[in-house]
């Protein structure tokens, strides 16, 4: 990836995915860190997460009534309410093990984070138990939102009132697309009066609501694009989320029925275009960025005095993700990820093998690897500037940032990305336009480099249909060169 000399177009190539976590870089654990922690793997977290600066909790709800095809995470399909009672008692446990550790229950939560799956898939009685063992084990005397993850068919009264018992504040559901087409391709339900409905009783209970969208599918038209987000801004949620779909990670079966309709793939000069159009309309329609791809609902001032990224609300399950050295997740449920300073500790994603190891052996397979703990401090300028639209600088100890990390980011600065003053640095519009971009440009070499064979592997799968993400200015010189390649082959 290259920056670039032509106005808007700032980089060579748009990266094909617009978010990923942090670290993606690491290896198994040494056998002297193994020697350390002995046979309980749990006790891992004797070590890891001894200096939290923030604090999050992840809850993974793995089961589903139907399988959406862009979605990447640890999925099943299953009715079963024994292994939903099971489940539940497994995550109850898991709570109650690393609870006993004191670098995980020591310090404040400042955000909860239930995603799936279809969270609201369990029993009412179910999460009530769950929300209780969390209160019970867990210092929430400085939370600041808590999250739940809800699927439009499982959204009941009943549901509802217990998510409101044990603290949620935040309720959160896919929409993705009003568009009947995709919505077949995608696996959603197909009748979308149900989606107003559903919003409607959510916004009852709960002063934060949020709706996902996806864009930039294949064959999209502006016109498409345009009655999606009409009808998005129409529910009136306070918060609607607008991603471009990553379809590197979309199912494969996905990809073979798009490419057996004929429909192409949209570019990633064209995904710049539509993100362009979406800030422009959410603008019109009173929604303002408080991240890469999230939008607020603002007053008139914000919407007059036009701040690149505004900080009237900030999705704080991000400031985890996508923060500073010291921010972190523990999570819980099959196939959940702590991500620690150093340490990335990963649950079994088999379901079974998950609920069996709890609930007979107090034991969790897990898959425990460590990371050069150095590259945290150049987080704040690789995910949190492009991410939240600014960095403080009093939260980063420059003298350990990468030397690459702060020779890239001197480049965006004089390219007009990025603005910096006396505390901070912070993105100018045009930089917001290309966060996906920077998120990966100001990242440490080792992680450009293991994202780059993520994409690789994902494009090379048998059968993927991705989109051309190279930003081509010259088409007739770059033709001329292949022609004078073709003769000189001949020539040989």
């Amino acid at each position: 990836m290259k920056l670039i000399d032509d106005g808007f177009m700032t980089f060579d190539y748009r990266l094909p995915i617009y978010n990923w976590f942090f670290p993606i870089n690491y290896n198994e654990i040494s056998e002297s860190t193994r020697e350390k922690i002995g046979v309980n793997n749990f006790n891992i977290f004797n070590y890891a997460g001894s200096d939290p600066k923030f604090r999050a909790l992840y809850f993974h709800i793995p089961f589903c009534e139907a399988i959406c095809t862009f979605c990447p995470f640890s999925r099943e399909i299953t009715t079963d309410s024994q292994m939903y009672e099971d489940y539940t008692n497994a995550l109850i446990r898991e709570i109650e093990i690393k609870s006993q550790y004191s670098n995980v229950s020591s310090y404040p939560i400042s955000s909860i984070f239930f995603g799936g799956g279809t969270p609201s898939i369990l029993k009412p009685e179910q999460i009530k138990r769950i929300g209780e063992a969390i209160h019970k084990h867990f210092d929430l005397s400085q939370i600041k939102e808590f999250n739940y993850e809800c699927h439009l068919t499982t959204v009941t009264e009943d549901r509802l009132k217990v998510l409101k018992e044990i603290g949620v504040t935040h309720a959160r559901m896919g929409v993705q697309t009003f568009h009947p087409e995709y919505r077949k391709f995608f696996n959603l339900v197909e009748d979308t009066n149900i989606i107003y409905e559903k919003v409607g009783l959510l916004k009852e209970y709960f002063d934060y609501v949020s709706v996902d969208m996806l864009y930039g599918m294949h064959g999209q038209t502006i016109d498409d694009f345009i009655r999606d987000l009409h009808h998005v801004v129409s529910l009136g949620t306070p918060t609607i989320d607008v991603y471009p779909i990553n379809n590197v990670v979309t199912q494969v079966k996905l990809s073979k029925e798009l490419r057996e309709k004929n429909m192409e793939a949209t570019t990633g000069f064209s995904k710049s275009q539509f993100n362009v159009l979406l800030r422009n309309y959410m603008k019109e329609n009173g929604y303002h960025p408080h991240n890469g791809h999230g939008y607020v609902k603002v007053g008139k001032d914000i919407l007059k005095e036009n701040p690149v990224v505004n900080d009237t609300y900030r999705f704080q399950y991000h400031e985890a993700h996508y923060g500073y050295k010291g921010h972190e997740i523990i999570g819980f449920g099959s196939g959940a990820y702590s991500v620690m300073d150093g340490y990335i500790i990963g649950n079994t994603n088999v379901t079974k093998k998950y609920v069996k190891g709890l609930l007979e052996d107090d034991h969790i397979d897990m898959k425990l690897n460590e990371f050069d703990e150095s590259i945290c401090e150049s987080k704040g300028i690789s995910f949190h500037l492009p991410y939240h639209g600014e960095a403080e600088k009093a939260k980063i100890n420059f003298d350990k940032v990468r030397p690459e990390v702060l020779t890239r980011l001197q480049e965006v600065i004089d390219k007009g990305l990025v603005e910096e003053d006396e505390t901070h640095y912070r993105l100018t519009e045009l930089g917001w336009n290309w966060y996906g971009n920077l998120l990966y440009y100001l990242s440490p070499n080792s992680e450009q480099e293991a994202l780059d064979n993520y994409i690789d592997r994902g494009s090379k799968q048998k059968n993927r249909f991705m989109e051309d993400s190279n930003i081509n200015l010259n088409y007739e010189l770059q033709q001329e060169e292949e022609e004078e390649e073709e003769e000189e082959l001949e020539l040989v």
